[in-house]
């Protein structure tokens, strides 16, 4: 019989996930709208009124596609694909 730790003493493991195309890889199981964002654009798009939207498939069987925004985080797993664009509210 094996004995595991039961939940947060796991370590992180990596994941692949597809941001606007770009595989990217990451050791976390939950990411940040921000995170996300960063790892997006090595300088985002700046300016008065830029947002960003995020989509995102292949998520976990309990939300496998959504959309995110300022403040959530989201469970990642391996082959999800995020959609990040940002908007211009004039």
């Amino acid at each position: 019989m094996s004995t595991e730790n039961a939940g947060k003493n796991k370590e992180a493991k990596m994941v692949t996930i597809i941001i606007n195309g770009t595989a990217k890889s990451v050791e976390k199981e939950r990411m940040s709208f921000e995170e996300i964002v960063a790892l997006a654009y090595e300088t985002p798009p700046t300016g008065d009124g830029v947002q960003f939207t995020i989509q995102y498939t292949k998520g976990h069987s309990d939300k496998p596609k959504g959309t995110l925004v300022e403040g959530q985080s989201v469970k990642v797993k391996e082959g999800m694909e995020f959609d990040v664009t940002p908007t211009n509210r004039s």
